[in-house]
């Protein structure tokens, strides 16, 4: 079904607003996904900050453009394409795609319904390996996380180690000079 061009021109206002106020853009490929998987995907995505929206290759390339993102055609995007994004997490939207594409993984034609098709990141678009490896970067929130861990962790390490290493020195001393006496 044909889309006329003034409902094309208000989903470009709209997803242009998307952008500018979003701080995470990553596509999304899909291949046959159901109306009601597409639902509850929404659903559970909305619940994280994320919108998903499906919208012709052209639209999204024009909306990123005058957005002031990055500059890339609309041939860059692989297949049908759905746009996530999120307005406080770069990352969190490519993570979405990755859980995605595990949770609809068929295991006999060894494909998902998911895959990743390009994300945009400072300013640059991403190719599906890109965004793959964006993916994988830890979120703001488990970077913090470590770090806390890590330096919570690192002094008492340091405090086991000076009192067991002292203690065990103190034994030593203390052996030694049983063994000297005799």
């Amino acid at each position: 079904m044909a889309i006329t061009r003034q409902k094309k021109e208000v989903q470009l206002t709209a997803l242009e607003k998307k952008f500018k106020e979003g701080s995470g853009f990553a596509f999304a490929k899909f291949y046959g996904p159901t109306v009601n998987e597409v639902q509850e995907i929404r659903c559970a995505l909305r619940e994280q900050g994320i919108s998903y929206t499906v919208i012709k290759k052209t639209l999204i390339a024009l909306a990123a453009k005058n957005a002031g993102l990055a500059e890339f055609s609309s041939n860059d995007l692989d297949g049908n394409v759905a746009v996530l994004i999120s307005e406080n997490d770069e990352i969190a939207p490519a993570a979405a795609i990755k859980k995605l594409k595990k949770d609809f993984f068929n295991k006999e034609t060894k494909t998902s319904k998911f895959d990743f098709s390009g994300a945009l990141f400072e300013g640059k678009f991403l190719d599906e390996k890109a965004t793959e490896m964006l993916a994988d970067t830890p979120s703001k929130e488990e970077s913090l996380a470590k770090i806390i861990a890590t330096l919570r962790h690192g002094p008492k390490t340091v405090h086991s180690a000076l009192t067991h290493g002292l203690r065990g020195i103190t034994l030593s001393l203390k052996e030694a000079e049983k063994f000297c006496a005799n």
